[in-house]
């Protein structure tokens, strides 16, 4: 038996919010995969600068070799927004960030003119101890001289996760806040020469520590944000062209695909994507990859599908062994994560467009995070570390009862970005 799928090219691209895309495949003919990769930080429409989110360290800022350093008199904190830790800013003190490649003590300016017309983002958490109107207390990007906006500037927006503004300036009521600064406001930014793509200082009469987190740059608003998708062996994590069921599935029951489906996004924090998953193959039995024969019988092999952070099998147990539970509800895990474990990963059946379900069983992931089911429940993983580590779809099919057909089954994949 043989059940293969045939990866072409597609590119997705956004240049508006609320732009929805439905990208109909046919499972042996088409998967979705992307073009564009991005091999250095600078090039993506997010830089991460202090964040776990988008580099997975605090010292390295980029998927390839742009590396920024911490300096100034800095500690870490356990209390933070994002992350393991968060930088802490003692009395009289500041943070500076600057672009480091060739090692301690060397600056490295750089060309940041993609960002023109971008913002910087940040957390902080701000005791009221603080005195937000002393001026020392500011902000700063140098390209050689310091440009600043204060703490009590309006240019500073306070957002909620849906970039609403709920006001201006930092607010010191020692709380979590994320805020955002319009490049434009460090008057006359020379983006060609940027040696220092964030500073903090809070002056030394305030007697408190302020707390920065998940701090990054984007592009302007307008500039294009990019989906991209790559078919990967499980093996060798080497990139394919086909997703294949090999010969040793024929009559095995649920056996997981030999490859997996690796998602990257350019997400900025405010804004987020809404991933569904589902099948449009006509009926609502066809629940899976189908073979319809020529007097019109028709043979499906369910299909599943779970998605990861991690490559699988990974060192905490997760595995691609698959059990199906008993009734009531026939239940698909990870036998590697036995369903007595509180951390068991359950398989999700595909749901068929045609069929009645609840909206959640299609949903890769959306602003709650990306949806492992985590645990006997319906559950949401953070999607802190996804962003770096690129979420991973894993394929499943019920061999039991196969036989020697080529089976197809047409997925749809829907994007949006709000």
């Amino acid at each position: 038996m043989t059940i293969w799928l045939r990866s072409d090219v597609v590119d997705y691209k956004f240049m508006d919010k609320k732009k929805n895309l439905i990208i109909i495949c046919v499972v042996f003919m088409t998967l979705f995969t992307g073009t564009k990769i991005f091999a250095s930080n600078i090039g993506r429409t997010v830089y991460g600068i202090l964040t776990e989110t988008y580099n997975g360290t605090s010292t390295n800022a980029s998927a390839g070799n742009d590396k920024v350093w911490i300096y100034g008199n800095v500690l870490n904190d356990t209390d933070k927004k994002e992350g393991t830790f968060s930088n802490s800013i003692g009395i009289g003190a500041w943070l500076g960030v600057y672009f480091n490649l060739n090692g301690e003590w060397s600056m490295n300016p750089q060309d940041m003119s993609d960002y023109i017309g971008g913002r910087l983002y940040f957390s902080a958490k701000v005791p009221t101890s603080v005195d937000t109107e002393d001026t020392n207390n500011a902000f700063k990007i140098s390209d050689g001289v310091d440009k600043i906006v204060r703490f009590n500037s309006t240019n500073i927006k306070r957002i909620d996760n849906g970039s609403t503004i709920l006001g201006t300036a930092i607010s010191n009521d020692d709380q979590w806040h994320t805020y955002y600064i319009e490049l434009s406001s460090f008057t006359n930014l020379d983006f060609t020469n940027i040696s220092y793509p964030f500073i903090v200082g809070c002056s030394a009469s305030n007697g408190a520590a302020v707390l920065i987190d998940n701090v990054y740059w984007t592009k302007a608003p307008s500039v294009e944000r990019s989906f991209n998708v790559t078919v990967k062996n499980i093996s060798n994590n080497q990139t394919v062209s086909s997703v294949t069921w090999n010969q040793s599935c024929f009559r095995q029951g649920w056996i997981a695909a030999d490859q997996y489906v690796e998602l990257d996004l350019d997400w900025e924090g405010t804004n987020d994507w809404y991933v569904q998953i589902l099948l449009d193959n006509g009926k609502a039995t066809r629940n899976g990859l189908y073979y319809a024969a020529d007097n019109n019988s028709e043979f499906i092999l369910q299909m599943a599908w779970r998605v990861s952070r991690d490559l699988l099998p990974n060192g905490s147990g997760d595995t691609l062994q698959i059990t199906k539970s008993g009734a009531p509800n026939y239940s698909l895990y990870d036998s590697g994560k036995h369903n007595s474990d509180p951390w068991w990963y359950p398989w999700i059946y595909f749901k068929e467009k045609k069929e009645t379900f609840e909206l959640e069983y299609t949903t890769v992931w959306n602003i709650k995070g990306c949806h492992t089911y985590a645990g006997a429940n319906a559950g949401w993983d953070s999607l802190n570390d996804f962003y770096d580590k690129k979420p991973k779809i894993y394929f499943a099919a019920d061999c039991e009862n196969s036989w020697n057909f080529i089976y197809a089954a047409n997925i749809v994949i829907i994007l949006n970005y709000e």
